[in-house]
């Protein structure tokens, strides 16, 4: 089979309803030089069916059918059946514009890239634009990329050199639950000598309220922050991102259970989080409220999210 200039991996699970608009959104593309793998993760419902029914109408379209072990996995299959000279993840909700292809390949050929991130818009059921992200910088090695510390760690919206992949072996973590897109996507930048980023807006993100969410559990957020911490101490550039991930998961964890626990404040303590790092009021106001101890950080940051909650309602 003749290598395809890019390699689509869409991770497929309970996606029937909007599989079409995904699957479609990929064949429509100006560029003709690509392949589909579509990997059906055990899903109980027709989307293993609608998979089939592209393959066969399709030749670039190719279909993997396995047992349900989370995106994860069915990632890492893609991963391993990628032949393109570059390779991009969809969710199989969110679609692309038609020049997504076009445009990217003939920057990522123009720039010797071996990363190139575009920017996405977010998008309402109802169809109505909820927020657009922008990224741009020109061409760079990946320490001074990381440096300005402005870059997208969700696997899709990436451009990422196939080759680097398999010369390293490079694929997501199975065993953590939380951030395996951004362990996945810092590593990659770690082997990559040029990346950029494009302020051209090509991913529609799908603000879908009735897919399943991760409630995060004391277990996931140990696994991935203790990842996240052997990550840093690799490569200390990253950690304001590691920083605002960590501070991230233990107040979306107070936000549903109210206590956290000894080994995961202990964690939080071991980060030793940085103040200038994080963005988010809550996130600063619970590295503040941490200096009297993790029992009362805990108290002052749930009482914020519940006014913070009926204030929302008020609305």
């Amino acid at each position: 089979m003749k290598e395809p200039a890019i390699s689509v991996i869409v991770p497929v699970y309970k996606a029937e309803k909007y599989l079409h608009r995904c699957i479609d959104s990929l064949l429509a593309q100006t560029f003709q030089d690509f392949e589909v793998l579509l990997v059906d993760d055990g899903s109980p419902d027709r989307s293993g069916e609608i998979c089939d029914e592209y393959a066969k109408k399709d030749l670039r379209v190719r279909v993997f059918h396995k047992e349900n072990g989370g995106v994860s996995s069915a990632r890492n299959v893609g991963l391993s059946n990628a032949i393109g000279e570059y390779l991009t993840f969809i969710d199989a909700d969110d679609w692309i514009d038609v020049d997504c292809f076009e445009k990217g390949y003939s920057l990522l050929r123009r720039e010797y890239l071996d990363i190139l991130q575009y920017s996405y818009r977010k998008v309402s059921e109802e169809g109505r634009i909820i927020s657009i992200h922008h990224y741009e910088c020109v061409p760079m090695n990946w320490k001074d990329f990381v440096r300005k510390d402005h870059f997208l760690v969700c696997v899709w919206g990436n451009y990422i050199r196939t080759s680097i992949i398999r010369k390293c072996h490079l694929c997501f973590d199975e065993k953590i639950h939380l951030a395996e897109d951004q362990l996945f996507i810092m590593r990659a930048m770690t082997l990559s000598n040029r990346i950029a980023q494009t302020n051209r807006i090509y991913y529609n993100y799908f603000q879908n309220s009735g897919s399943a969410t991760h409630n995060s559990q004391k277990k996931d957020i140990i696994d991935s922050s203790k990842e996240l911490l052997r990550f840093e101490n690799r490569y200390y550039m990253f950690k304001p991102h590691i920083d605002r991930m960590i501070a991230y998961f233990y107040v979306d964890f107070l936000s549903m259970y109210k206590v956290s626990g000894e080994e995961l404040d202990r964690i939080f303590c071991e980060a030793k989080i940085q103040f200038r790092n994080l963005y988010s009021f809550s996130s600063r106001l619970l590295y503040i409220s941490s200096f009297a101890g993790m029992k009362n950080a805990s108290k002052v940051i749930v009482s914020y999210l519940a006014l913070k909650r009926r204030k929302c309602k008020k609305y």
